[in-house]
This record gives structure tokens, sequence and C-alpha cells, in this order.
């Protein structure tokens, strides 16, 4: 079978379940995380949220149809009335759509990787990704750093490369030891690896290696799906990044193919992270790809 109908094959469940979960509009929860910092869940990838009377600093935006539920969630806190400012982590639409609603007189901010890539149709686990109108692209893009201001804090948006994706961007809050990883980080769970937009994942274990070296032991870290976190969780999903890449390294190093690779599955170690949309097959062929590519095969 051609690579690419087997890549749409195997992602074709997956976009069942994201499409479903589109159809049952979920609960939005507000979840306080340190000072003037809050995180959304609920409808999409998390979202970061500074809390400033001038206005919101807004990490991420969901899904367009969830946007009155977020404002609702936001409502109450100081500046809660407008989004002054919104970041994008990367361009998957469970992260971006949502700037179609709240993105109109807030400044958006995204790696200029990833405003090329919102500006365009484009296709993602199968399905197709409409581009966004004018007024939801990134205002304003960066290539390395930038930095905000709100609440009294200064935030620090970093790009690491080549990592769940070329457009990733993590969020610091240095002075309250809190950090919005964006997809770099899926909580409990094995990850989407977005290999045809430049994810690698060994480059991915190297980055947060770099993140993990300058996080006090106490942060809070936002990932991007999965429960509000801490340092451990976040050096055990690398340990899992890791793990994966030597699992299937190993095999293909064997002369395994793809389909016994995914046939054989996963250890023990690392089945409970089967548990989010993305399963151990599925899993398995994304780092298969990814390593395929690294070599040039």
């Amino acid at each position: 079978m051609k690579r690419k109908a087997l890549s749409v094959l195997f992602l074709v469940p997956c976009l069942a379940l994201f499409l479903s979960a589109q159809q049952n509009p979920p609960q939005i929860t507000l979840v306080p995380v340190a000072g003037p910092v809050y995180m959304l869940q609920g409808g999409g990838g998390n979202i970061g949220v500074v809390a400033d009377d001038t206005g919101l600093i807004m990490i991420d935006a969901m899904f367009e149809r969830v946007a009155g539920a977020i404002r609702e969630a936001v409502k109450s806190l100081p500046g809660g009335d407008r989004v002054r400012v919104l970041v994008n982590t990367h361009w998957h639409s469970d992260h971006t759509d949502g700037n179609k609603a709240l993105g109109p007189g807030a400044v958006i901010i995204a790696h200029e990787n990833v405003r090329a890539l919102l500006a365009k149709d484009q296709t993602l686990m199968g399905g197709q990704t409409k581009a966004l109108p004018a007024n939801a692209l990134p205002d304003v893009t960066f290539s390395d750093r930038l930095a905000a201001y709100a609440g009294g804090e200064t935030i620090r948006l970093v790009h690491f490369p080549h990592a769940h994706t070329d457009g990733d961007i993590v969020v610091f809050l240095d002075g309250l030891k809190v950090v919005h990883m964006g997809d770099m980080f899926f909580n409990g769970m094995f990850p989407f690896l977005d290999v045809a937009n430049g994810g690698d994942i060994d480059s991915w274990v190297r980055q947060l290696d770099i993140i993990l070296d300058s996080l006090p032991g106490d942060s809070m870290i936002i990932p991007g799906h999965g429960p509000l976190a801490g340092v451990a969780e976040l050096k055990a999903f690398r340990g899992m990044l890791a793990d994966s890449a030597d699992l299937v390294r190993k095999q293909m190093k064997a002369g395994k193919t793809l389909d016994e690779i995914k046939a054989a599955g996963v250890p023990e170690s690392l089945s409970p992270w089967a548990n989010g949309f993305m399963k151990a097959p599925q899993w398995l062929e994304l780092v298969y790809r990814s390593l395929e590519k690294a070599a040039g095969r």
C-alpha cells in the first residue's frame, strides 16, 4: 500500500473521534494556576490566560464553536471582557480555530511558520483544514523569541524547532514559575506528531531536555492536552518519547516492517500512554515515519 494511503487510513479513526468531540460541545472549566494565570480546559487544546485589567492575554483559542463558553468562563476575571493579546502555540485547529471569534480586536502572535500554514488550506489527519480569514491570522510573527507583558508579569515566547511541529512556541512566565507548553506536552497520553510539518521525534526529546534543564522544580506546567502538571509529569512524557523512539529504531535496524512493528505493539511500560485519542499502533507509525524521514528514506 502506498505510504500516503496508509497514513490516511490510520488517521481516519482519529479524525472520527476528533469530529465527534466537535459535535458534542464540552463544558469549559477554569482552573487557577498561579497569581493571575488560569487554564481553560474542555473545548480543544488547553488555553492559558493571564488576567489583567487592560485585557486578557490568552494562549491558544480552542475551536470557534466554544468561544461563547470561553468568554463566559473568563468574564469574572480582571480584564475578562476583552482579549488584548492572543498567542497561538502552533497551527493545529484545536488551538487556532477560535481565532475567528476571539482574535478580532486582539493582537494575534505566533511563530512565522504558523502564519504561513494558517493562511492556506491544509490537510491534517485525513481531513481538510480551511485557511483562516484575514482577521484571524497572526498580526505579529517572530522567528526565535519575543516578550509580552501583562498582569505585572514578563511573558517570554520561545520557539523550539522540529518538535511536535516546526512552529511550536513555549510560553514562560518566569516570575510565577508557570509554563504553557502547547502541544510540546500531552500530559499522560501519546501525542500527535506532525511529521509532514516539521515534527521530529528525536529533536522533540532534545528540545524537552533544554526546557527541563531551565525549569525550577516546583514549576506549574500547562500542557496542550491533559490536566495541569508539574515537572515530574513533563519528565515522564519526555521519557516516553525517548523510549518510543528507541523501541521503533531498534526494530527498524532489525529489518522489521512498519506492519510488523505495529503488530508487536508497545511494552507494558508504554501501554498506559494509549489512554488518549492516539492509540499504540497509530503512535508507532508516527514515530516510524519520523525516523524514516530523518534517515532520508
